[in-house]
């Protein structure tokens, strides 16, 4: 029997999968009520036009959002970090608490030893 590797996730990348998740869930929401509770406007070509952008749009970015939060903390750098945090003023403003966190964690002060005089 294989061993398998057990991923310890920090407290910005379990709430980076909550807010990953809740995002995920809200989108499909969206979805599916303007597809089934519409009005007679799901019939026109713009309508299927905008949800598609729309859809390819937002499926790219919880890719690229669980991308940056598995990555959070890889070398202790800013780079995935900032990239939630951006995207959380591209469109899912939720995804800017787990950019800050993992900011915070990051910080290459706090987490190098102290010189002692």
């Amino acid at each position: 029997m294989a061993s398998s590797k057990k991923l310890k996730l920090s407290a910005a990348q379990i709430c980076g999968w909550i807010v990953w998740w809740i995002v995920t869930i809200v989108l499909i929401g969206v979805a599916f009520i303007s597809y089934f509770f519409g009005d007679s406007q799901t019939d026109s070509s713009l309508f299927w036009v905008v949800l598609a952008t729309f859809a390819v749009l937002y499926t790219i970015q919880q890719i690229l959002a669980a991308i940056a939060i598995r990555h959070l903390h890889t070398n202790n750098n800013y780079v995935w970090p900032i990239v939630l945090i951006v995207m959380a003023f591209l469109g899912s403003f939720v995804y800017v608490i787990p950019g800050i966190w993992a900011l915070i964690v990051n910080n290459p002060q706090r987490n190098s030893p102290r010189k002692s005089n």
